[in-house]
């Protein structure tokens, strides 16, 4: 399990978004020998996906605009995570399609980089913070976004997760109610937390 940070949303903070990862592993246009998918990345995701979007750390340009919203939007897809920049904010904000990017772009994608692979893991890696571990994701992890970052849950721990989701939940509810009623952080906290 892991998380990436940090990622913008373009949606001002209000997006949520949560599914199975649809994986695209972006190369430079320079790369002749990295393969080439067969259709358009777009055209490919799944219905009730997450599309994870991986280009190289490098780039400077985006890798998602307006018409791929458009598009992802009509097949069913629930949002997407880019590892990269993104461009057209307000065409994402104005369809409510979450999009979650490092940053943002009016560079377009096709003369800076191209797609490669469909559905395999791809390494994210947040080169302002070379001391956060490289995140490997692989298709059909379930991807959860929000405004405070990215979680990715490898498919198998999923249910685990839900379980231990749903007991830090229950905690956090009853520290809460304790603090907003004027009890301490340390009495709450050794009370419902242990610590």
């Amino acid at each position: 399990m892991g998380a990436t940070c940090p990622v913008s949303s373009n949606d001002e903070g209000v997006a949520k978004v949560c599914g199975p990862a649809f994986t695209v592993k972006m190369v430079s246009q320079q790369d002749t020998e990295a393969p080439k998918p067969d259709r358009h990345f777009v055209d490919a995701a799944q219905p009730g996906s997450v599309m994870v979007v991986a280009a190289p750390s490098e780039m400077r340009s985006a890798i998602w605009g307006g018409l791929m919203t458009a598009r992802a939007q009509h097949l069913g897809v629930r949002g997407v995570v880019l590892d990269g920049r993104c461009r057209d904010l307000e065409e994402h904000r104005d369809a409510k399609f979450p999009v979650f990017a490092r940053g943002h772009s009016t560079l377009g994608q096709s003369p800076f980089t191209r797609p490669s692979e469909l559905q395999v893991p791809v390494t994210i890696r947040d080169p302002t913070s070379p001391s956060f571990p490289a995140l490997t994701v692989h298709p059909g992890d379930a991807v959860l976004a929000d405004i405070d970052g990215v979680v990715v849950v490898p498919a198998h721990l999923v249910d685990q997760v839900l379980a231990l989701a749903a007991k830090s939940r229950d905690v956090d509810e009853k520290c809460m109610r304790d603090l907003r009623n004027g009890h301490g952080v340390q009495e709450t906290f050794a009370k419902w937390r242990g610590k």
